[in-house]
């Protein structure tokens, strides 16, 4: 469509006149007629529509360092993204218009990017295109980010070239990225430190050759430009890494430039060099336009340090867990480590199959459980956190909670080990000192590469373990239930658990497997669900839930104690305590009738 001042979108946002190009694309001032703000209109390329996912990430994300993200609309078959309207400069242009920054300024600028980037990173978005043209400098002199996840995806209008291969703002790509790699964290964390190193320096430290292909060469070949001894030399000279893994994370960013002397001064530019040691023999850097992409055709990447023959030698593997089925998580636990707070054994099915334990006793009593989950996509934290790395895993720590202490071990296949140490009944524990001890473990293996793969029979082939959680429900079931009807699942590790919610929807729905002894009376309402037991519990997960516990076999573990494999089908929302149990109960009544008989 043509837009002209005065347009209608979605019957909701009046067109007032254009803001002007730049590091953001094309960009409409509007009216929000509804509330009677300004806001900002992009329009996404032709076709083009966000996902699910990362459009309701970007709605729910607000911080005052991100440009808030309100909505995604559709106009006549186009997608349009409404953003926050900040009255501002984009720091391409203050740096073309005004020069280098001085090193003070960019430093206090530096510390509010990372404090974005951190935000991203803790939601898991991976930003992808950090450099001076989406960074906007306000009024007040602070900085906000913009184009980040849903919209460098999908309205980013900076790439190599038309229908390139490799997308992104060339003079600013982390080396892995133009390598052909995906976008990680760490590929962020270099694209900011030469954001900043072309603020302070007027120029990206990858030059400013007119040709885009050239900057991509340079990065992906390792010709980075060192940046000048001052103040902010050495912060800068570590977010430039050639090597993902030796990069900081965006707190350790923050930190650095805090301690930067920030003297004031204009930073001249610097020559062009490599910032590798020795000659770069194993790598060979080829690229074409392949049918209007790029092409680059890298061999494996390499280290900072070169073997006898001179060669360089591959860095180390990323941690990751592997085959989500395959991975033990018993191998992440080694219970001698744990001794000195009691008689510690190892625990290999209690809970659901992504997760192993260590129960601690004392006079035979166990008093204390320290337990490995396995999970996928971002963690959600509870309060403040601490980050510290352990070689290439991110280990955050959250304060102790009613005795409870968690540690996540963030990894980069998008994955994520959560230890837990908390006490029993009426037990005591050092739970933060016992959760430290096992973190650290666990990284050390992690730290190795992919986890051990379970052995064989661990998981019986007559187990929920190779059943699906997500399939075990269909669409036409959720029209029976009041606030479900067309919510998607969203499957959990393994597809050993699924949910079903939205944040518009009045209620959702859970269901997960586990593994637990002989349910009883104790444990809820005795009812038959398809010739099946089953048990009741109102309010099992807190007030505005209600759970139904489908047995699916009994079985012994290793111990030779009674156990059951267990279908738990959990509703909550806002509805009344009986309402959510009837829901539930049909849902779990569902599942009963598709599984084999007892």
């Amino acid at each position: 469509m043509v837009l002209h001042e005065r347009a209608l979108i979605a019957g909701r946002y009046r067109v007032e006149g254009p803001i002007g190009a730049g590091g953001m694309g094309s960009v409409w001032l509007a009216t929000d007629l509804e509330t009677g703000t300004p806001v900002a209109l992009k329009r996404a390329h032709p076709g083009q529509r966000p996902a699910d996912r990362e459009a309701r990430i970007a709605r729910d994300l607000r911080h005052p360092r991100i440009v808030a993200q309100y909505a995604a609309v559709v106009e006549n078959g186009d997608s349009w993204l409404v953003m926050q309207y900040v009255p501002s400069r984009d720091l391409a242009t203050i740096i073309a218009e005004d020069g280098p920054l001085p090193p003070d300024r960019v430093a206090h600028l530096g510390r509010q990017l990372a404090e974005a980037l951190q935000v991203l990173q803790d939601r898991g978005v991976v930003h992808g295109d950090i450099a001076p043209g989406n960074v906007l400098i306000n009024d007040d002199g602070d900085a906000l980010l913009t184009d980040f996840g849903v919209a460098r995806a999908i309205w980013s209008e900076a790439t190599v070239t038309a229908g390139a291969l490799v997308a992104g703002t060339p003079a600013y790509l982390a080396p892995e990225v133009a390598r052909g790699e995906d976008r990680t964290p760490a590929s962020d964390v270099f694209s900011l430190g030469a954001t900043l190193f072309a603020a302070v320096e007027g120029v990206s430290p990858l030059g400013d050759a007119e040709n885009p292909l050239t900057a991509v060469w340079r990065s992906a070949s390792g010709h980075i430009a060192s940046p000048k001894t001052g103040p902010l030399g050495p912060a800068l000279a570590r977010m430039l890494r050639v090597d993902p893994h030796e990069r900081p994370d965006p707190n350790e960013v923050r930190r650095l430039l805090a301690q930067a002397d920030a003297s004031s001064g204009r930073a001249p530019r610097r020559a062009l060099v490599r910032t590798k040691t020795g000659l770069i023999t194993a790598a060979v850097v080829v690229a074409a336009l392949v049918a209007g992409g790029l092409y680059l055709a890298i061999d494996q990447p390499w280290s900072d340090s070169n073997g006898p023959s001179g060669a360089p030698t591959p860095v180390a593997q990323p941690a990751t867990l592997g085959d989500p089925r395959k991975a033990d998580p018993c191998a992440l636990l080694r219970p001698s480590d744990l001794n000195r707070f009691g008689a510690a054994r190892l625990v290999t099915d209690y809970g659901n199959f992504d997760r192993c334990d260590v129960l601690i006793s004392k006079n035979d009593t166990d008093f204390a459980d320290v337990e490995a989950s396995l999970a996928s996509g971002a963690p959600e934290f509870d309060g403040p956190t601490q980050r510290q790395s352990h070689g290439l895993v991110t280990v955050v720590s959250e304060p102790a909670e009613g005795g409870e202490c968690d540690r996540f071990l963030l990894l980069r296949d998008k994955s994520f080990v959560v230890v837990t140490a908390k006490p029993l009944d009426n037990g005591k524990l050092d739970s933060c000192s016992a959760a430290d001890i096992a973190a650290s473990h666990a990284a050390d293996v992690l730290n190795r590469g992919a986890i051990s793969q379970r052995a064989a029979g661990a998981l019986p082939e007559a187990s929920l373990a190779n059943l699906n959680a997500c399939t075990l429900l269909d669409p036409a079931t959720f029209t029976k239930v009041s606030g479900l009807a067309g919510v998607r699942p969203t499957p959990g590790f393994g597809n050993w658990s699924c949910d079903w919610s939205a944040d518009a929807a009045p209620s959702g729905a859970t269901v997960r497997f586990d593994r637990n002894s002989t349910l009883t009376a104790a444990d809820g309402q005795p009812i038959k669900l398809a010739k099946r037991s089953a048990f009741v519990s109102p309010e099992d997960d807190g007030p505005g839930s209600c759970l139904v516990s489908v047995v699916y076999r009994p079985y012994r573990n290793a111990d030779g104690d009674s156990m059951e494999d267990v279908i738990e089908v959990t509703v909550d929302g806002k509805k009344p305590t009986a309402q959510l149990c009837t829901d539930a109960r049909t849902l779990a009544g569902t599942i009963a009738t598709k599984l084999p008989s007892p």
